[in-house]
């Protein structure tokens, strides 16, 4: 997967409508890249899988 560049992060601000500084999207752009680079052996697991199950929920809160 190609890297995310400072002009797709403010092109996602935007559309987002984050504020982001000029001064920001260097720093973004490179935290979002070493995010998207630490999930990705994640893409390796196989897809299926035990079925989740629902945790139950107490309507009393107790």
């Amino acid at each position: 997967m190609a890297d995310l560049t400072e002009a797709d992060v403010r092109a996602l601000a935007r559309a987002l409508e984050l504020p982001m500084t000029e001064e920001d999207a260097a720093e973004v752009t490179h935290r979002l890249n070493a995010f998207i680079e630490a999930l990705a052996p994640l893409a390796d697991l196989p897809a299926g899988g035990p079925e989740a199950t629902p945790a139950p929920v107490d309507p009393d809160g107790t």
